[in-house]
């Protein structure tokens, strides 16, 4: 039977997208896509993206596994669906040879997670890597856990009593006399170690605790050397913005002393206009006396001639 393959819903899609993210971008970047989708109208996208928890150290691994190697993470849930039917059918033989293939598939996914820890400037400390272990042995034995693991949306480490680390589920065989089988053993061994392996997970959690107060210390360290640079920018704005408030002000005032003369400038030519307009009358008058004048001594000179 073929599956579908379903378009991821939005929420789903950036979800995706946070948890492949490096552990010192996810707080950031989940802000600003719930953001985006409050602008954009979608309360309840906004209220579904701000409700990502920031992973720890170790669930960011596994999810950085799940996408980098994901072969591998499918070998791994392949492998647990075999030893949950080799303990179901108390196939002591297979469970030899699985928990063989168990220790070795673990081994080698630890130190890939380590790399990609390195790689990506986070060292992975015992804890972490506790962390990391309990979880893929939880994706051994839950086919539940195996599917988170596969979706690689983690916030913190899965644990299982299934298949605890370390031990083979088929080291006991059927002995004479009555003596228990190796399920049984394994299974009485089991209920006997429960309480060690719950110290051992309170153990882990605290750790994880722990390396996840560090986390937040610092990125709270680097948020305030953020805000500490952000205000260092704002006072240097603030103190060019004043400067130009300055620059602007001394030009307000030297644009109203250039208004001013410009005005006493049009005054003064409106004056020299009008003396103009009057000396010019003054021409035309005077011209017209002294054409006047002229044409009444030549008159007068020519009766003069006429009377000798």
């Amino acid at each position: 039977m073929v599956r579908t393959r379903q378009q991821p819903s939005p929420a789903d899609a950036i979800a995706t997208e946070l948890y492949g993210l490096p552990p010192q971008d996810f707080t950031a970047t989940r802000n600003e896509r719930a953001r985006q989708a409050r602008q954009a109208g979608d309360r309840d996208l906004a209220e579904a993206i701000g409700g990502l928890a920031k992973p720890n150290l170790a669930a960011w691994l596994v999810n950085q596994m799940a996408r980098e190697y994901p072969q591998e993470i499918e070998a791994l849930t392949e492998l647990g669906a075999s030893l949950r039917g080799a303990t179901a059918s108390l196939d002591a033989e297979q469970l030899r040879e699985l928990s063989g293939q168990q220790h070795r598939v673990l081994y080698q996914l630890l130190q890939q997670a380590r790399s990609l820890g390195r790689a990506a400037g986070h060292p992975v400390s015992d804890a972490v890597a506790r962390g990391v272990e309990e979880t893929l042995h939880a994706a051994l034995a839950d086919p539940d856990a195996a599917e988170q693991v596969r979706a690689g949306r983690l916030t913190g480490p899965l644990s299982s009593t299934g298949f605890p680390p370390g031990r083979d589920s088929a080291a006991a065989t059927p002995r004479a006399g009555g003596a228990p089988s190796g399920a049984a053993a394994t299974s009485r061994a089991g209920a006997e170690s429960r309480p060690a392996q719950r110290v051992a997970a309170a153990d882990r959690d605290l750790a994880d605790a722990e390396a996840q107060v560090r986390d937040v210390v610092a990125e709270r360290d680097r948020t305030q050397a953020a805000l500490r640079e952000a205000e260092a920018v704002a006072d240097a704005v603030a103190g060019r913005v004043e400067a130009l408030r300055r620059q602007l002000d001394e030009a307000g005032a030297e644009q109203a002393e250039d208004d001013r003369m410009v005005r006493a400038a049009r005054s003064a030519a409106g004056r020299a206009e009008r003396r103009l307009r009057q000396a010019e009358q003054r021409l035309r008058d005077t011209t017209e006396r002294r054409r006047r004048v002229r044409t009444a001594r030549r008159a007068g000179s020519a009766s003069a001639r006429r009377g000798r």
